[in-house]
């Protein structure tokens, strides 16, 4: 028997009125981000999404801002606090805002992703913006250059957004002898990569070669940013760990390039490295001319305390390093011009170190070569 067209128009009538969403359960699990696109706590995120579902929202906007902070602080300051999950690497909350409107904030590594849902586009907009002003990091001041301190402990890889103090060129060049600043002139002045994406800084510990990063970042920060990778053995074991590095989304860092910077990986690039290094070793090599590398605009330093003649011929291979510059001693006559440039009147009979040169000039004990008195570099950047 025909239905009534009446009785089908006011079927659909009631249909129209009833919200899809509410009419939409759940009927299987979600790993953490399938829906939101955002790594958070997997409670959290359901806490979200059911608010969104019962209260039938259907406006959601996403938006990440960057921050150097991973703790989002007290964040009953943004609203009534409904979960906040924080731990070492991620801070994670869901926020009921004035008017209604909820909010997924997710705090790692270097940003903050903000996610807000609510019944009125509008509404939800002006919400996003508000969170985004309070959430967003000052801008890093001129005289300080952003980086990234990457690790990965048991876990996936996380980088830790610090601006660190950096020196002008001009302030630190006479600390290097001629041999060495001649090359490193020509390097900062560039403003693309030359041929090859692979720089190899070599020489002994105490000769500069963390300051001269430094230096760099501030020279390519229009063009490139910095990744300092704190755990290289790490990195050529995991291949995740390195796309990681690669594809992170560096916000407001964003360059056209990024240089991933590996400290005192010698010992991982020598000829005799076990197996596995070796394999992974390749895998970061094709950053600088393989299929990995293409369209990821990645230029690769690598410093070294060992001989350049001791790493693997592979990364020696012509046409992959763009750069090779041998962090050498100052000799004799310039190690006694260098300390008589601030003062002190001593003959220097030998070739040294920078590290040497001011423990001299500093009327320090030399260092016992065991460098366990002091550390270089970057490597406790995430222990600060």
């Amino acid at each position: 028997m025909p239905v009534p067209t009446d009785t089908l128009l006011l079927d659909v009538a009631v249909r129209e009125d009833r919200s899809l969403l509410r009419a939409a359960p759940v009927a299987h699990g979600l790993p953490t981000g399938s829906s939101t696109d955002v790594y958070a706590n997997p409670l959290c995120e359901h806490v979200f999404l059911a608010t969104v579902r019962r209260d039938g929202f259907v406006h959601v906007h996403a938006v990440q801002v960057p921050r150097r902070c991973i703790d989002l602080g007290d964040v009953s300051r943004l609203g009534r606090v409904e979960l906040s999950w924080s731990e070492r690497t991620a801070h994670t909350a869901v926020v009921t805002l004035e008017g209604g409107a909820i909010a997924l904030l997710a705090s790692k590594r270097s940003r903050c992703d903000i996610v807000v849902a609510g019944a009125d586009p509008a509404a939800v907009g002006r919400a996003s913006e508000r969170l985004v002003d309070v959430l967003r990091d000052e801008p890093v001041p001129d005289d300080r250059i952003p980086m990234r301190f990457w690790t990965a402990d048991d876990g996936p890889g996380y980088g830790v957004r610090r601006a660190i103090d950096v020196p002008e060129w001009e302030e630190i060049e006479r600390n290097y002898p001629r041999a060495v600043r001649e090359p490193l002139v020509r390097l900062l002045a560039a403003t693309e990569p030359g041929a090859g994406s692979l720089i190899l800084w070599h020489g002994p510990p105490g000769t500069g070669k963390t300051h001269a990063v430094q230096a760099l970042a501030r020279a390519w920060r229009s063009w490139c940013s910095v990744q300092c990778v704190t755990d290289p053995e790490n990195l050529l074991n995991r291949t995740s760990y390195l796309m990681d590095v690669v594809d992170d989304d560096l916000g407001d860092d964003a360059r056209d390039w990024r240089l991933v910077v590996l400290e005192d990986a010698g010992e991982l690039m020598d000829a005799s490295a076990r197996a596995e290094i070796g394999q992974g070793l390749s895998r970061l090599l094709n950053l600088t001319d393989g299929l990995l590398g293409q369209g990821a605009r990645t230029i690769l330093l690598v410093t070294t305390n060992e001989p350049i003649a001791r790493l693997h011929p592979a990364v020696r291979r012509p046409g992959r390093c763009w750069a090779s510059i041998d962090f050498g001693p100052f000799d004799a006559a310039e190690a006694t011009a260098w300390l008589a440039s601030r003062g002190v009147e001593r003959e220097v009979r030998a070739p040294a170190t920078l590290a040497e040169l001011y423990a001299i000039a500093e009327d320090r004990e030399l260092d016992d070569g065991t460098g366990q008195e002091h550390r270089f570099g970057f490597g406790r950047a995430l222990t600060r």
